[in-house]
Formats: structure tokens, sequence, C-alpha cells
């Protein structure tokens, strides 16, 4: 019965190994130097530069200096109601974290017109779990910004030189 079980495991494990999955790992990026140009105070920038850094590519201080020059622009959050109960308390709020992206090389041409990024989150709510609530909207804005920046960089992966 071992010798059995060990040759099935042997299929298997070749059958995996033939099978062609690999791991995504990280988006090749077109360009050695960026630039960011966003307000300072933005969670989704500090997020982007650790990717880059992470990636391999420098930060520059100055455009004139950088390959590329990304734009973050018209970050926005908002909360709206999306349920109310039958006494007219709410239920279920809609999370909406939202950027415009857009990449110029540094003569000032387009490399990536400006475009939106949305990511949505709905979640459902109750006065009686205050804390957990809130605690569950920041982990939820968080996972948004996370989205964010993956959709980010798989457009800056595609961009031409």
């Amino acid at each position: 019965m071992t010798t059995l079980r060990r040759i099935l495991l042997l299929g298997l494990l070749a059958g995996l190994a033939g099978c062609g999955f690999q791991l995504r790992g990280q988006a090749q990026l077109p360009f050695e130097s960026a630039y960011i140009v966003s307000p300072a105070d933005s969670p989704l920038r500090a997020r982007l530069a650790r990717s880059l850094t992470a990636g391999g590519k420098q930060l520059s201080t100055k455009a004139g200096d950088a390959q590329v020059i990304i734009r973050l622009e018209k970050e926005i959050r908002t909360k709206e109601i999306l349920a109310l109960s039958g006494g007219g308390k709410v239920r279920e709020y809609r999370l909406r974290h939202q950027v415009e992206l857009s990449v110029q090389d540094k003569e000032g041409r387009d490399l990536l017109a400006p475009s939106p990024i949305l990511a949505t989150r709905d979640f459902s709510y109750s006065d009686e779990q205050l804390l957990a609530k809130e605690a569950e909207e920041a982990l939820l804005f968080r996972d948004m910004e996370q989205d964010i920046l993956s959709q980010i960089q798989r457009r800056l992966a595609y961009i031409k030189r």
C-alpha cells in the first residue's frame, strides 16, 4: 500500500510541476526613476512610494530628474448610506475611494492619460457594535488602498515610453 501511495504522490507532484503554475510576482515597470505628484498627506502616495522603492525604482526629489512623473489627483474618500432599517437607522454603508492617475515623461508628454481608479466596499452597520464597525471601516479603506495600488501598478507596467 505504501508503494501505491508513493506512486500516486509522485504522479501528483509531476502533474503540478508540469501545469505551468507560477506566482504573479512583481510587475516589471518600464522606467528606472519616478517623481510622484499628490497631496503630501495621501496614504496612497506613501504606499506607492514604498512599492516603487521595493521594486528597485528610484524616487526623485525633482520632477526634472525623473524619467516619469506620476500624478495622483482628485483622491476622494466617501461614505454613503446604502440601506436603512424600518426604524430609520443605518443598516448598511458604501465606502468609495477614488483617485485619478496620469503619467507624463519629463518633457510633459502624456504616457498615460488621466483616468479614474475606483474601489468600493459595502458593509453592514450596527449601533451596538460601534467600535468594531469603526475598526472594520478603517480596515476596508486600507484594503481599498491596496486594491487601487495594485491597479496603479498594472497600469504603470503597460505604459509606453
